[in-house]
């Protein structure tokens, strides 16, 4: 069982066929993972938020399992889980353990804003139904929950309970997980990447990853060697694409980004909307800028 869950994570888009976002374009999902693969990630989450996987129908998260496993078998793949229902999220997870991902994603409860008793029995519920390891996704500005530091404590009594994506908090509850839990906490606020490896986060899973992929690698290899100043350069000339990647509602800016390198088509899935003009005008102008970039 994996349990070393650290460095750059990719939430990876779910690419769907030019001018039919019903049909998942499996060609430009390798193509894409492959290169990631390539710059030194750590690993793939697999029809998580960025991939748009609320909305996946039955089967295609497992085909995009396949996919990436036939692709990029040298990476960990973690599959993300999401549900208003325990007792659906169980059985997800119970159709997903015979597949043997190298963990789940697991958010709590969508819409219903439960306690912190019924998000930790929630997450008990599908760790012990899957019987693999899991990271718990705190994302309360989605959720509607937050998932406090004392269930955490909780949760991480199971040794499956491995890490936690964390998302939208403080920068001092960032250096509380670290410090006052055993998991593995990996950002999931992009804009706060940074200054969550200096406070000791083991890693981030970054949608905006997909974009320079091998300089969030190095700005992580920089922290962890303590080269400070190189390490914030690399984060300043990336925070301008971070802002504008999530202007708009991700992952449009993102897929109409990856459009413009030839990774994927821009289509996504209702109710997501293709980005605005004058969005898409930013982002082109910020792709030039990190082309011509040097450190």
């Amino acid at each position: 069982m994996h349990t070393s869950f650290t460095g750059v994570w990719v939430p990876i888009v779910t690419p769907f066929a030019p001018g039919d976002p019903t049909c998942i374009d499996h060609a430009a999902l390798a193509r894409l993972a492959q290169h990631l693969a390539g710059e030194g990630i750590s690993g793939l989450v697999v029809g998580a938020t960025t991939g748009e996987g609320i909305l996946l129908q039955p089967g295609e998260q497992e085909a995009l399992l396949a996919t990436l496993r036939a692709a990029v078998p040298q990476l960990l793949l973690v599959m993300g889980l999401s549900s208003a229902s325990t007792h659906d999220a169980v059985l997800r997870a119970r159709a997903l353990s015979p597949l043997q991902p190298d963990g789940l994603l697991v958010t709590p409860p969508l819409y219903v804003r439960p306690s912190q008793e019924g998000i930790r029995r929630h997450v008990e519920a599908v760790t012990e139904s899957a019987d693999l390891p899991v990271l718990v996704y705190n994302i309360p500005y989605r959720t509607g929950c937050q998932v406090e530091l004392e269930t955490l404590q909780q949760l991480a009594l199971d040794p499956r309970v491995v890490g936690l994506k964390e998302c939208g908090g403080s920068l001092e509850r960032m250096q509380r997980l670290v410090n006052e839990t055993p998991l593995r906490i990996l950002s999931g606020d992009d804009a706060q990447n940074f200054m969550a490896l200096c406070l000791g986060a083991h890693g981030v899973i970054a949608a905006s990853a997909h974009v320079m992929p091998r300089w969030h690698v190095q700005m992580q290899a920089l922290v962890r060697d303590n080269q400070w100043q190189q390490a914030r350069h690399i984060a300043d000339a990336l925070q301008p694409v971070i802002r504008d990647l999530f202007a708009e509602l991700s992952p449009a800016p993102l897929k109409a980004l990856l459009h413009a390198d030839g990774w994927c088509a821009p289509e996504v899935r209702l109710p997501f909307l293709p980005i605005s003009a004058g969005l898409h005008a930013r982002l082109m102008t910020q792709r030039q800028a990190l082309l011509s970039h040097t450190f």
